[in-house]
């Protein structure tokens, strides 16, 4: 698929009509239900912030003209929710759908931040994902991970900085040494750049996620568009 798309770039570059497609996906409000979105938000192409939508009252977003082969990371603002975005992907012909936030309550941050005793960096950024099982997504109820498993981050952060691992009760917990059946798993503090994070498990297969940390935003790959297992 990163073939096509890179020779519809090159042959772009020849004259032809540049080749373009659609993103569209979902704003959940985290930790409040499968039914609980996000109206009213401004979603936009952190690469090219002229493509933007608003979410419905579904919280449902639709942003057309997106180049194909061009990288997409997606952001989110809403007075009501912190700054997030997405991970960072190499868009498709056949577009990307079902793209997600988990939009969080500046006091759900800041009690999250409390538990961690973590004093947050506004230079830096929060980087999360949800290490998920086979079929699940933020669009199915109860808990969508796969336990069991580690990730590593390259270039590697800090011990301090994670990763950091939720348990059962989707909160952080420095104590766990792998993902619980929640899968989340987050590092903090990191400094601004572009990362990879690598999902490991005997038996289990995973598509590395790209993120790119942007001061004072949460970025959090959420399912379907995290550490998915194949």
């Amino acid at each position: 698929m990163r073939r096509v798309a890179t020779l519809l770039v090159l042959a772009a570059g020849c004259g032809a009509p540049a080749a373009s497609t659609t993103v569209t996906g979902d704003a959940f409000a985290f930790n409040e239900g499968v039914d609980a979105r996000v109206s009213g938000a401004h979603v936009f192409v952190l690469e090219d912030p002229s493509l933007e939508a608003t979410t419905d009252a579904t919280g449902h977003f639709s942003i057309a003209n997106v180049p194909v082969g061009s990288d997409v990371t997606l952001v989110l603002e809403h007075d009501d929710f912190i700054p997030i975005q997405t991970g960072t992907h190499q868009v498709p012909a056949t577009g990307i759908d079902r793209i997600t936030f988990q939009a969080v309550r500046p006091v759900i941050r800041d009690a999250l931040a409390g538990l961690l005793s973590l004093e947050l960096d506004p230079t830096r950024c929060q980087m999360v994902t949800t290490v998920t099982r086979v079929g699940r997504s933020l669009y199915d109820p109860g808990a969508h991970g796969e336990a069991g498993v580690t990730v590593t981050v390259d270039p590697p952060l800090p011990a301090e900085s994670g990763p950091i691992y939720f348990n059962s009760e989707v909160l952080p917990d420095r104590m766990q040494t792998e993902t619980s059946d929640d899968g989340g798993v987050l590092f903090v503090n990191v400094p601004v750049g572009e990362y990879t994070l690598t999902a490991h498990q005997e038996g289990g297969t995973y598509e590395p996620l790209r993120m790119t940390c942007t001061a004072g935003r949460l970025v959090n790959a959420s399912p379907p568009w995290g550490l998915q297992r194949l």
